[in-house]
């Protein structure tokens, strides 16, 4: 019994009002700032819109070394930070897309998405007609809804052709009953 009340004794030592009072105060700063931040963060962080997909291009609004040419842009998104591939719309150019690197790399920023890189292939629209040249891209868009507007340049010499491509549904796998 003598160590129970020695140990409600050193307690009460402890628990001075200067204690009482800081330890209050620690806990009311912190959680008044907790409430500042998370109001800041409430009213001026937002996550970007989901704007990964495949987007077919229409062919009347591509430049024109490329409007007989159905063309898809697939965008992977990691937050703002973006990644894409410019392809030929045929099932075959797709798959190989899904395997290859990234050609575009951008960001999604207020305004809309940037993209830029070296995409390969583009038929009639390099300087060069050898296999394997790089065309230089660069895109600015802004996603409304569906659909991607914006303006497309395929080298650095020419200027920017406006763009419209539309979003394509995303293709469900489908189950396998046995």
């Amino acid at each position: 019994m003598p160590n129970a009340q020695l140990l409600i004794t050193k307690i009460m030592n402890h628990l001075s009002l200067k204690s009482l009072a800081f330890y209050g105060i620690a806990i009311g700063s912190v959680s008044l700032l907790f409430k500042v931040v998370t109001a800041y963060g409430e009213a001026n962080l937002k996550a970007p819109p989901a704007i990964a997909g495949n987007y077919r291009f229409d062919p009347n609004s591509l430049p024109e070394c490329l409007k007989s040419d159905v063309l898809v842009l697939t965008i992977e998104q990691s937050g703002v930070y973006l990644s894409g591939n410019l392809r030929s719309g045929s099932r075959e150019g797709r798959e190989n897309t899904a395997q290859e690197k990234p050609s575009l790399l951008g960001k999604w920023e207020t305004q809309g998405l940037n993209l830029s890189g070296a995409v390969p292939n583009l038929a009639g629209c390099s300087d060069s007609t050898a296999t394997g040249q790089n065309s230089s891209v660069k895109m600015r868009g802004i996603v409304e809804q569906e659909s991607l507007k914006g303006k497309i340049s395929l080298t650095d010499k020419t200027a920017a052709t406006d763009f419209t491509a539309q979003r394509e549904a995303a293709v469900q796998p489908q189950k396998q009953e046995h």
